[in-house]
């Protein structure tokens, strides 16, 4: 059994000449629960996308759960139990909920649908009001409870979640980190969490990872998150 379910070392991106992450090194436990912050352009999203295998690292090492995944393709890796939800939330606009999360099903979790469904729904019960509804015509909240639940049927040993509080109510934002929290604290799911809100993240999170123009500039736990938030806002998101 790896010690890791994910772990990068001096992995570096480019863009053309662009070197968009630059010798970046972290680790995801098993079970762990780690935030990726700083502001616009740090390299967050580059660095999901990395793991995710839609972009390739031009140096360094990736290990997926113990394993080299530098050269998996993106449906490789959600099938190895890494599942990624985006800003876009890549919702099927004009399927219902239920339609949206069989479609999630089909990549891991075809054969257990009706009770990934209702462990889904026990988490978000308003999408089991809304089972039959389009999906375009929700609230920006449901899409992304949606998202996530769709994320959910695959049955991932990792979620990446990329700025789930991104456009969201302050409503929404509180039941999202409510999710999420019962998500770390009650399943054995790893989450990798990319969030600029630093009181929502250290609602959910061990750890943290600050990252500015490609680089790791500091690292911490939840509770150093708590304490120092405004002060690391100031340092490394202006």
């Amino acid at each position: 059994m790896p010690d890791h379910d994910i772990r990068v070392q001096g992995v570096e991106v480019r863009y053309g000449r662009l070197k968009a992450i630059r010798g970046i090194d972290l680790e995801l436990r098993p079970g762990e629960a780690v935030g990726l912050l700083g502001a616009n352009g740090a390299g967050k999203t580059t660095l999901l996308n990395t793991l995710s295998g839609f972009l390739a690292a031009s140096a360094g090492t990736i290990e997926l759960f113990g394993k080299p995944a530098a050269q998996l393709v993106p449906h490789r890796v959600v099938r190895e139990g890494l599942l990624h939800v985006s800003q876009e939330r890549d919702l099927f606009g004009d399927l219902s909920v239920l339609d949206n999360l069989r479609l999630g099903a089909l990549a891991r979790g075809e054969q257990r649908f009706d009770e990934n469904v209702e462990r889904v729904f026990g988490f978000f019960p308003r999408l089991r009001e809304r089972a039959q509804q389009q999906a375009n015509t929700m609230s920006g909240g449901e899409q992304q409870m949606l998202a996530i639940g769709r994320a959910l049927m695959a049955e991932p040993r990792v979620l990446m979640l990329d700025e789930p509080s991104a456009g969201l109510s302050p409503f929404f934002v509180d039941e999202i980190g409510s999710i999420l929290s019962t998500l770390r604290t009650s399943h054995q799911l790893s989450i990798l969490l990319v969030e600029q809100n630093m009181r929502l993240a250290a609602r959910i999170i061990d750890r943290f990872y600050i990252l500015r123009d490609g680089i790791i500039v500091a690292q911490g736990t939840a509770t150093d998150l708590e304490k120092n938030h405004e002060d690391l806002a100031r340092e490394f998101y202006l």
